[in-house]
This record gives structure tokens, C-alpha cells and sequence, in this order.
């Protein structure tokens, strides 16, 4: 005990162990009110807000949901109006490219990662009768046409935004400037 470790001078005060008890008992019983008066609060302020809520999504109660969002009227063009018909020309051009690359981007996504992803896999060798394989190959030809002919379209993409922004930032002092495009500086998104 830790009594026979400490110097015969000191010693614990046994009437000291009962009081310490109740005390314990006493700020047991007052945590337990608080928290019963905190959670009868907390559920008058959901019920209150619930009614002002009205029909909230549950993912419980309501396994399946409608995501609406705003739908864009104005067209790319419309957008695009200032005073300056060259500059006007020059966001038009950047605009559409880069509407072709996020139209790019979701073809790859939904179409094509997943084929490459996952080719071959769930049938082992062993599985496999002979020929399989060769029909398997034969029926991803088709795909991988699509993927060829999007990949020719990425490159022409690619390379028409290397040509538009050669020429805006050109720095021949002999060519004429598209327009001046001296402290402009693209923003990463």
C-alpha cells in the first residue's frame, strides 16, 4: 500500500476518505442535471427549427434525391461583350477552348477511365478457355478506336491553345501584337 511507502510522519486523515466520497457524489449528481437540462434544451431548439425547416433531404428516411442546379440561358457570346471587338475575339477564343477541354475531360472520366481501369480484370489464366482471351481483345478493339480518335482530338485541342496563347504572347518586335498583353497573367483554376 502507498501508506508503508510514505515516512511514519505522514499519514492519510481516514475521516478525510468519506467526505471526499460525497463530494465525489454530489458533482456526479449536479454533471448529471446539467446534462439532462442541456439535452432538453437542445431538443427544444431542433424542434423549434425543425418546423421553420420544413422537408429536409434525409438520407435515412429518403434514400433518393433531386440535385437541381441553375441552368445557364445566356450563351458564350452574350457573355462576352466590351467595348474592344479584338479583345472580345481573343476571350471568345479562350473561352471556348477552354469549354472544349472541361468537355474533355468529363468524356475521359465517364467514358474512358473506367474501360482502361478495369480491362482484363475478375478472370484469371487459369479460368480461361482457350480462345477467351482472343474474343475478350476482340471486343475491346472498338474501344480502343473511340480512345484513339479522342486522343487525336486532346492532341489537336492541346495544340490549338499552344498556338493561341504563341500568338498572343508573341514577342517578335517585328510581328504586329494581337493585342497588348504586357502584366497579363492567367489564373490557375
Amino acid at each position: 500500500m502507498a501508506v508503508e511507502t510514505l515516512s511514519p510522519d505522514w499519514e492519510f486523515d481516514r475521516v478525510d476518505d468519506g467526505s471526499q466520497k460525497i463530494h465525489a457524489e454530489v458533482q456526479l449528481k449536479n454533471y448529471g442535471k446539467f446534462l439532462e437540462e442541456y439535452t432538453s434544451q437542445l431538443r427544444r431548439i431542433e424542434d423549434a427549427l425543425d418546423d421553420s425547416i420544413g422537408d429536409v433531404w434525409d438520407f435515412n428516411l429518403d434514400p433518393i434525391a433531386l440535385k437541381l442546379l441553375p441552368y445557364e440561358q445566356s450563351s458564350l457570346l452574350e457573355l462576352i461583350k466590351t467595348e474592344n471587338k479584338v479583345l472580345n475575339k481573343v476571350i471568345t477564343v479562350y473561352a471556348a477552348l477552354c469549354c472544349e477541354i472541361k468537355k474533355l475531360k468529363y468524356e475521359a472520366e465517364t467514358k474512358f477511365y473506367n474501360g482502361l481501369l478495369f480491362y482484363g480484370e475478375g478472370a484469371t489464366d487459369a479460368s480461361m478457355v482457350e480462345g477467351d482471351c482472343q474474343i475478350q481483345m476482340g471486343r475491346f478493339i472498338s474501344f480502343l478506336q473511340e480512345l484513339s480518335c479522342f486522343v487525336t482530338r486532346c492532341y489537336e485541342v492541346v495544340m490549338n491553345v499552344v498556338h493561341q496563347l504563341a500568338a498572343l504572347y508573341i514577342s517578335n518586335k517585328i510581328a504586329p501584337k494581337i493585342i497588348e498583353t504586357t502584366g497579363v497573367h492567367f489564373q490557375v483554376f
